[in-house]
């Protein structure tokens, strides 16, 4: 039996106490991914959006994929809104975060594995439950120069719950039944299953300089292959704030957590199951006459053992641990037109398990992998804000030493031009940097993957790309209406792809390997725009057209669709607390493969909620998602999620 266990000390987030030198906003109102120092949304300067609180209460979306769907060049859209959902199609900007492209951060800190990720490699989006995040920051483009390795297209940081100012308790609890659509015409065993998630949590001040909270999820559903496969996971998170001195501080915290999926099998009983441990903790301290100076000191570590698959599976059963850990040192200097940020970090991957193939013969064969990759790093970046604050520019740089590749520099040039009061300009370039993942480097053998083998192969180079985007913001009638235009352009190097060897492994099946040899390009437009009317109507939409090109084939990259449209409106009826939002979303051809022969078709779909508020204590919410019970264009190659429906509980005091 496996259990998942998550403790998090959580790291401070630079620039906490900066509010002399950032006016009277309130903390809830900052963004702290991009530059890793705090600024309101309309002043960061690194193109950021942000999807809080109100944003995931008034949605659908069950789980952190789903919430992700109407974010202009993320796509999301191929997955299903089960919890151990298969994260193999999503992208950001036309590249794969299963493939180690996007960077996923749970407060700041790096994540691994987990529900939905494929494979031993791959890197689930859907970490944590949705009742434990207060907002979700997104950021696209190279980010490397802050963050190393794994930033290419951007970061996705899920920040969780905080202390509460007064002494809180909620409450939560949800039934959904859904459908199973229908795979190359034939119907899935149990067409219509059920999926339950409960929550609750609790807190509030403590002592004379101190917060805490506490929070416990539950989910479960029966995925959406041929056969009901039950999967769930408990979690629990905790935190706790405390200010030694005035001028420290310490934030701390804790999580607990379980995931499994059954199996039907008479040797295992389970073919899916984690155990993630989180340990972390930061101070900071500022000091100066106007405390304009921080110092941050901050570290993790961080790890998942885990089990996929089960004896006798074809795909192999593999048992191990991998996971992170990172210690780092920042510096931050407020002045009035300048914020300076200079740090060091080390961080170690550490990767420790095995895999058993199964062969068509009935002989079984074992290999192994343990490694542990460490990575060297010192920073520095410098946001300059000229001309009374109307232009800030933000050059960076980041030395990374890796224990595989040697010596990786990482520049990036920002800037922002506050044009008008309801006019801003941003556009950044930078250099983005990508070691290889475990399978493709580090399997002293051959690895059984269905009718295939795959080998690793050690000396692959690390990918690297030059990202470019502009993006103009314009506010009208009076702000109320707030329009985004943006240009990318992604120029990749030395991507790795898999190809066959022409070699055959004992059993007959063909191996195949990993070679540098892709170069590729993704450019397109995003626009998005927002609209608020009386308070009570707003409609958030969003257009994305994106070019993507394997240079050496001329082939699309698959899973990136030319076209994704997103229109969600949201009324709430302020005399008798009554609201309703719907999301309309529509995906455009895309391909399944490198080769383009295999295509998933454009599709659309729409989600719904209707919520009543009796007070400020209890709110009830009614859901219906996918509700033209589309396949999503994927109908001749597997099972969806198909239209549901679902009921929710919430109380607060």
């Amino acid at each position: 039996m496996i259990t998942t266990i998550t403790i998090t000390f959580l790291m401070i987030i630079p620039g906490f106490a900066s509010e002399s030198h950032r006016g009277a906003a309130d903390m809830d109102e900052y963004v702290v991914t991009g530059t890793r120092t705090r600024h309101t949304l309309a002043d960061v300067p690194v193109e950021t959006q942000v999807i809080t609180r109100d944003d995931i209460d008034r949605s659908p979306s069950k789980n952190i994929l789903d919430i992700l769907n109407t974010v202009p060049g993320i796509n999301m859209t191929l997955l299903d809104d089960a919890i151990g959902s298969d994260n193999l199609r999503s992208t950001m900007r036309g590249l794969q975060f299963n493939e180690g492209y996007g960077l996923i951060l749970i407060d700041g800190q790096r994540a691994h594995g987990e529900l939905g990720a494929h494979g031993d490699y791959g890197i689930s989006l859907n970490q944590i439950p949705l009742s434990m995040v207060e907002r979700i920051e997104v950021v696209k483009g190279a980010a490397s120069a802050l963050y190393g390795s794994d930033a290419l297209a951007g970061v996705i940081n899920i920040i969780t719950r905080k202390a509460p100012r007064e002494f809180t308790t909620l409450a939560s609890a949800g039934y959904s039944r859904y459908e199973v659509t229908d795979r190359q015409g034939v119907s899935a065993n149990s067409s219509s299953r059920d999926t339950y998630r409960a929550n609750v949590g609790l807190g509030g001040p403590l002592l004379a300089a101190s917060g805490y909270y506490l929070h416990y999820s539950y989910e479960q559903d029966e995925g959406v292959a041929f056969d009901p496969a039950k999967t769930y996971r408990h979690s629990v998170m905790g935190r706790w704030q405390t200010a030694i001195t005035d001028a420290l501080r310490v934030d701390l915290g804790a999580n607990f957590g379980q995931a499994r999926r059954e199996l039907d099998h008479p040797e295992a009983n389970y073919d899916r199951e984690f155990d993630t441990y989180r340990f972390s903790g930061g101070l900071n301290y500022q000091f100066g006459q106007n405390r304009n100076h921080e110092m941050t000191l901050s570290g993790y570590t961080y790890w998942q053992d885990f089990i996929n698959g089960y004896p006798g599976f074809q795909h192999g059963y593999r048992d191990g641990k991998v996971g992170y850990d990172q210690a780092e040192l920042m510096y931050n200097w407020y002045a009035d037109w300048n914020i300076l940020t200079v740090g060091a970090s080390t961080q170690r991957q550490l990767m420790d398990y095995y895999s058993i193939n199964y062969q068509r013969d009935g002989d079984s064969s074992r290999i192994t992998v343990d490694e542990n990759v460490t990575v060297n790093s010192i920073f520095l970046q410098d946001e300059l804000m000229l001309f009374d604050h109307r232009l800030t520019l933000v050059p960076g740089v980041r030395l990374e030493d890796h224990s595989t590749f040697g010596t990786e520099v990482n520049p990036k040039f920002s800037a922002m031009l506050k044009a008008t009061p309801s006019t801003t300009l941003r556009g950044s370039v930078g250099r983005g940097f990508k070691s290889p993942t475990i399978r493709q480097l580090y399997y002293d053998g051959l690895l059984r993957h269905d009718s295939y083998y795959i080998r690793s192969n050690p000396d692959l180079n690390p990918e690297t790309a030059w990202t470019y985007s502009l993006n103009l913001e314009q506010g009208l009638l009076n702000d109320r209406l707030t329009v985004n235009l943006g240009y990318f352009l992604n120029d990749v190097k030395d991507m790795v792809v898999r190809q066959g060897t022409g070699e055959f492994a004992v059993d007959g099946l063909p191996i195949e390997s990993y070679i540098n040899v892709e170069k590729a390009r993704i450019q397109g437009g995003e626009l998005s725009a927002r609209l608020t009317l009386l308070d009570s109507f707003f409609v958030n939409a969003g257009f994305t057209y994106t070019e993507s090109e394997n240079r050496d084939t001329g082939k699309d990259l698959p899973y990136v669709p030319k076209y994704t449209a997103s229109l969600a409106p949201t009324y709430i009826f302020q005399p008798w607390d009554v609201g309703a939002s719907v999301i309309l979303t529509y995906v455009g051809k895309q391909y399944r493969n490198t080769a383009n022969s295999q295509e998933v078709d454009k599709h659309g779909v729409v989600d719904a909620r209707i919520w009543k508020s009796f007070s400020e204590l209890f709110r009830i919410s009614l859901d219906a998602k996918n509700i033209t019970n589309s396949d999503r264009g994927d109908g001749d190659f597997s099972h969806r999620m198909g239209r549901s429906i679902g009921l929710n509980l919430e109380l607060q005091f």
